[in-house]
């Protein structure tokens, strides 16, 4: 029986609509309390932001294990075929047994999907078909939305989740080196207003822009 050939559509569409849900999660948490005390924060802004960054992490795995599973179509109409048709369970295999001199890690028995290094080692190692495609996308530094350039919100997520876990005065200060301006909480970072939307929701955006271009 043919094997069916898997629309990468499916795997956008079910990022995009993740996304818009913590997307209007965030909305409704809005004015919710601050938790005073070291450094002050939001904690359902702040859980808004780690379930942001969890859904990046899982569709760049679930786009890997897509296209390694057997033939897919891109978003631009293109197939791609892997040379070697592997399931979930082969692909961590095959990182696991190959992850000697390469940029990703293995925790918890899954290697660190979110970080650009690690899954263009990955796609590398997989030799997956559309690999320079999702490199390309992962590591680009600007992200076209509509009428307007951005730069990529990867490492601006990940330095402000990472404040999250780890608060102390010199996480703080890395969130603050980006966007410009200055600013008293993470919720004012995140709330403040850059290319006529929300920081947080010009992150989903790119975001959504990002993954479809690694999906042409």
């Amino acid at each position: 029986m043919p094997t069916r050939t898997v629309p990468l559509s499916e795997v956008t569409d079910r990022f995009v609509a993740e996304l818009d849900q913590i997307e209007s999660a965030f909305y409704k948490c809005r004015g919710h309390s601050t938790v005073e005390g070291y450094i002050s924060y939001v904690p359902t802004e702040e859980g808004c932001l780690f379930a942001m960054w969890d859904a990046w992490s899982r569709f760049l795995r679930t786009l890997v294990v897509t296209v390694s599973a057997g033939p897919t179509q891109s978003l631009a109409g293109i197939t791609y075929t892997p040379t070697s048709i592997r399931t979930e369970r082969d692909v961590l295999d095959y990182l696991l047994a190959n992850k000697s001199g390469q940029n990703y890690r293995f925790v918890n028995h899954e290697p660190n999907w979110h970080d650009e290094r690690a899954i263009s080692d990955i796609v590398t190692v997989l030799s997956l078909p559309n690999a320079s495609t999702i490199i390309g996308s992962v590591t680009t530094t600007t992200v076209v939305l509509g009428p307007i350039v951005v730069e990529s919100p990867l490492a601006e997520i990940r330095t402000a989740r990472n404040f999250c876990a780890h608060k102390n005065w010199k996480t703080f200060a890395d969130v603050g080196g980006f966007g410009g301006g200055t600013f008293s909480t993470l919720s004012d970072h995140m709330r403040r207003r850059r290319s006529g939307v929300e920081t947080f929701s010009e992150w989903k955006e790119s975001l959504e822009a990002i993954a479809a271009s690694a999906a042409q």
